[in-house]
């Protein structure tokens, strides 16, 4: 680790682009290639490069990699290039020595797709946090006019605390909206009069049509398109389960609202202390939020249907809602129970990962009702069927 942090301590070191101007600090996460920090070096950029998809043990892969491009080979003889390799734990180290201020960060998702598996948590919090800043600055305008139509309904929402403990011992039973939801409807009716059902929004349309009734609907999309999944309507809903961001069309269809913000957020942060509101980590994925929520009511077991994380028959989501579409193949794959695959994306792999992560570190047992889609980890199977 001592060369390591040697060669970050050379590459921090002031230096200069081919005009005498000084030269940005990139840091990119992930290999690949080498294609993301050529075209940064091309920039005059100094690039630190974490090799986090490339196993310890496989340091001729970075050499390869290196000896194969002239301008890589190059710009790591000049300085202009440092490549971090190891454990997930000496990459984290090392990121950590960088300056707070003045680095550009940099991801490249194709490489950070085939990180080995012990690297993979650290791999999916970089990748959460690269589309969270991106998402950022893509739609900040529309999330502080979201929050700002928001504000009188998030400041009468309960706090999702009020819940703690509402439903202790009692099943939960948390609706996805993926491929496999529509044939649950058959018997989740008769599953609510044993414990609560939290269904994600987009699964509404497909409960409206069923005539089912939902315990608690689950929001966090602060776009507008989220107001599709009202075009059935939204009878039969007892409460909202919202983040601040939320599209307003969503939070404004529903009188009784829980809320709880996002945590690590500096604004979510300092509002959450003035309104004394509960906290939780935020994954990307309203699923993740709903599972929360089911954890807060103290259920056990919590039995998650429509989970599917997957395009199962070709689908994104079950046929009757609102965001159901055919789907091509992109070539990502995920293992299924059966000992096959099925198709599926990034996006939905680093959702799955944050599913499981949760699954791992909350005590109450979590049932995965098979679909077809993809294992979910730390869950005990179960079907459709069975469930009947």
């Amino acid at each position: 680790m001592g060369s390591v942090m040697a060669a970050l301590a050379a590459a921090l070191a002031p230096s200069h682009a081919p005009d005498g101007a000084p030269s940005a600090l990139a840091v990119v996460w992930g290999l690949g290639s080498g294609r993301r920090a050529r075209a940064l070096l091309r920039e005059g950029a100094t690039v630190i490069l974490y090799a986090i998809d490339v196993a310890p043990e496989r340091g001729d892969v970075v050499e390869a990699v290196v000896s194969a491009c002239e301008r890589l080979r190059d710009a790591r003889r000049e300085g202009r290039l440092t490549i971090v390799h190891g454990s997930a734990a000496a990459l984290a180290r090392a990121f950590r020595a960088l300056p707070a201020q003045g680095v550009q960060m940099h991801v490249d998702l194709a490489a950070l797709a085939s990180v080995p598996e012990p690297a993979r948590p650290l791999a999916r919090l970089v990748e959460r946090l690269h589309l969270e800043q991106t998402d950022l600055h893509r739609f900040a305008a529309r999330m502080r006019d979201n929050l700002r139509e928001n504000l009188d309904a998030l400041c009468e929402a309960a706090p999702m605390t009020v819940w703690h403990d509402a439903a202790r011992g009692r099943p939960a039973f948390v609706l996805a909206a993926g491929p496999s939801a529509r044939a649950a409807m058959s018997w989740l009716g008769r599953a609510r009069e044993h414990g609560p059902l939290l269904a994600v929004d987009t699964a509404l349309p497909l409960c409206r049509e069923h005539g089912l009734d939902v315990d608690c609907l689950v929001s966090v999309d602060p776009h507008p398109r989220s107001a599709l999944h009202l075009s059935r309507g939204c009878d039969g809903v007892a409460a909202l389960a919202m983040q601040p961001f939320c599209a307003p069309a969503v939070v404004q269809a529903f009188p009784r609202r829980v809320c709880a913000l996002p945590q690590g957020d500096l604004l979510c942060d300092a509002v959450a202390r003035a309104l004394q509101l509960p906290q939780v980590h935020a994954g990307g994925t309203v699923l993740l939020y709903a599972l929360q929520l089911a954890a807060m009511l103290g259920c056990d077991p919590i039995v998650l249907v429509g989970a599917d994380l997957a395009h199962v028959g070709g689908l994104s989501h079950a046929a009757g809602t609102a965001t159901s579409t055919p789907t091509l193949h992109s070539g990502t794959v995920a293992p299924t129970s059966s000992g096959g695959v099925v198709p599926t994306t990034a996006a939905l792999q680093r959702f799955r990962g944050e599913i499981e992560d949760h699954v791992t570190h909350h005590p109450h047992a979590t049932w995965w009702v098979d679909g077809g889609g993809a294992i979910i980890e730390g869950t005990r199977r179960t079907t459709g069927d069975a469930m009947a």
